[in-house]
């Protein structure tokens, strides 16, 4: 390998490993919701709903990676319509599939949306397709669809979440034997 290419693989290089050992960025202005403990920013600027789902998990706030917001009740849906008062891409889409809502991120990743607040005539698939969803779109706190085929240039800020992880099943399963073999052992001994 000659001088010349050596160099551009170890700056090729560098860049990469710098890249994978940034520091997530801290988000503006966090609220918490104490209902469920979780917190809420809106990270303005113009991003496609693909760019902004990629954009949430690089910010970090006290430990916890971020997620592109997922709303499941009408009172955390009226906290952070309130708390940002602005247009933004929430985690959902039907890209994969017409009119089934499911969540991107976050603990509720994978999941069909259970609870819906969309405006009036939405979600309406306009224009050829509308794949993503919305906030705050014509009415505070109302859900539009939008972006995708049909409006593929639909730019806006976004709503990030931050949680706890939920622990995964199998978490649960460790920690459940774990407990009956502790307990199983204790009650060996008294007999």
């Amino acid at each position: 390998m000659n001088a010349s290419l050596r160099t551009r693989v170890l700056a090729a290089l560098a860049v990469l490993f710098a890249a994978g050992h940034a520091q997530a960025a801290t988000p503006p202005s966090p609220a918490t919701w104490a209902v469920n403990g979780h917190s809420y920013a809106f990270i303005d600027g113009n991003f496609t709903w693909d760019e902004a789902l990629a954009a949430a998990p690089t910010y970090n706030l006290n430990g916890l990676t971020g997620y592109l917001a997922t709303i499941t009740s009408a009172a955390e849906n009226t906290f952070v319509a309130t708390t940002f008062p602005t247009l933004g891409w929430l985690g959902a889409s039907d890209a994969a599939t017409e009119g089934t809502w499911r969540w991107a991120g976050g603990p509720e990743a994978g999941q069909t949306l259970t609870w819906f607040n969309w405006n009036p005539g939405e979600p309406n698939n306009c224009c050829n397709g509308e794949n993503y969803l919305q906030l705050n779109f014509v009415y505070n706190a109302g859900w539009n669809d939008h972006g995708g085929p049909g409006n593929a240039g639909q730019r806006n800020g976004f709503f990030v979440e931050f949680s706890s992880p939920v622990p995964e099943p199998a978490a649960w399963a460790l920690l459940s034997v774990g407990l009956l073999t502790g307990l199983s052992r204790r009650r060996t001994r008294r007999d």
